[in-house]
């Protein structure tokens, strides 16, 4: 059999197993899933060479970037339906476990060649990004300890529910370590396959048939490695998504003000995850997130006192008012919110519909430049950070409060 020449990126793609659907996931401009395999170099006295190497854990991180366009990639994060997505947003520490799959087409027929799995990969940290000039991104880093290729198809059934015991779609190709799924999850909870009849958070699989120690809950999600008839490949494709939304599309506020000549703003989380482990377990059992780390930056062009009055005192400069400022110096603090609205880039008639609202309801600025080279304009960044821990994403519009 002749090898292909490469893989192109029009013949990969990315699918999230989240906790409440399976999302073929559009936009995606890059992505890596990788592993580090920590080992340690094994000496003893009167040896001249060394021993071995002892092998520790895995460590698997899978990082993705896409165009920000719409909720659907957070909701499938989250375990959102994104057709009935809470009027009041998801705020990131709903961030969830998923699963990622890969999946590498064929170059001559409209099937998989391979699958690249990651099971029970937790949100580590992620940036949304909007520039002036450039297309608006969310970028996703998530990690765990379990990531396997595969030589066909990894098919993930969401099951209907009903009682204790459900059908799969193909029968299941038994895994190295000895279970028939890669993951089963129920109402999100990741359950332990065994061999016996099934207890409380436990499973079995026999043949094609599932059973479960409790009872389904509506929404039950199944992975597994299996080599099904027919060509199985589909294209990504999302027309109800705008191609990608622009900086001229991205409107900032803070504090209910209307900010002028802004150039970008980032937005940086780290869900501050910790990986627990135990004795007699070769994966890891799971990740504890703590309180999240929220911060970023905007740069603006200068052109007046009004956003250094606003950060400093929450107000808009007028007559008469204080005419020295320093930005987050203050002990007291001042309390400011920050809200990124994503526009419909194909909506003529004002005012024009917002997709996409992202909500910091209590920032302060932690510091500053200013920033001049000949012959471009003088900019300032202003670094801020989330008193309150708090970045609520909304379908649509939102008010500052």
């Amino acid at each position: 059999m002749a090898t292909r020449l490469a893989v192109p990126s029009k013949e990969l793609q990315l699918k999230i197993v989240g906790p409440r659907d399976v999302f073929a996931a559009s936009r995606v401009q890059s992505l890596t899933l990788g592993a580090t395999l920590p080992s340690t170099t094994v000496d003893e006295l009167g040896n001249p060479e060394h021993v071995g190497e002892v092998k520790d854990t895995p460590e698997v991180t899978l990082t993705f970037s896409a165009f920000d366009v719409g909720i659907k990639i957070f909701a499938a994060l989250t375990g959102t339906n994104p057709a009935a997505y809470p009027a009041a947003g998801v705020d990131i520490a709903e961030l969830k476990e998923i699963d990622a799959v890969l999946y590498v087409k064929d170059d001559t027929v409209s099937d998989y060649v391979k699958s690249i799995s990651g099971r029970r990969l937790q949100i580590r940290d992620f940036t949304f990004n909007y520039t002036v000039d450039g297309e608006s991104k969310e970028d996703y880093s998530a990690i765990g300890s379990d990531r396997r290729y595969l030589k066909y198809d990894v098919i993930v059934d969401k099951l209907l529910v009903a009682g204790t015991s459900q059908t799969l779609t193909q029968t299941p190709i038994q895994l190295k370590n000895g279970n028939y799924a890669i993951t089963v999850t129920n109402g999100g909870d990741y359950l332990e396959e065994v061999a016996g009849a099934p207890a409380t958070g436990e499973y079995r699989i026999v043949g094609t048939t599932l059973t479960t120690g409790d009872a389904l809950s509506s929404q039950v999600i199944v992975v597994y490695h299996a080599n099904p008839a027919g060509e199985n490949w589909t294209d990504i494709g999302d027309a109800t998504l705008p191609v990608a939304i622009k900086g001229k599309d991205v409107d900032v506020t803070i504090s209910a003000n209307s900010i002028s000549r802004v150039q970008s703003v980032t937005i940086n989380g780290n869900m501050n995850t910790t990986p627990v482990k135990e004795l007699g377990n070769r994966n890891v059992v799971g990740y504890q997130s703590q309180v999240p780390t929220v911060e970023g930056t905007i740069t603006v062009l200068d052109t007046d006192s009004d956003l250094i009055s606003l950060l400093s005192t929450g107000t808009i400069w007028a007559s008469g008012a204080a005419v020295e400022w320093g930005p987050g110096e203050s002990c007291s603090g001042v309390a400011l919110s920050l809200k990124i609205e994503l526009v419909d880039p194909c909506d003529e008639s004002v005012a024009y519909t917002v997709l996409k609202s992202i909500r910091l309801p209590s920032i302060a600025i932690v510091g500053d430049s200013y920033t001049s080279n000949v012959n471009s304009n003088a900019s300032q960044t202003f670094n801020f950070k989330s008193l309150d821990a708090y970045c609520i994403v909304y379908s649509g519009s939102t008010v500052l409060t």
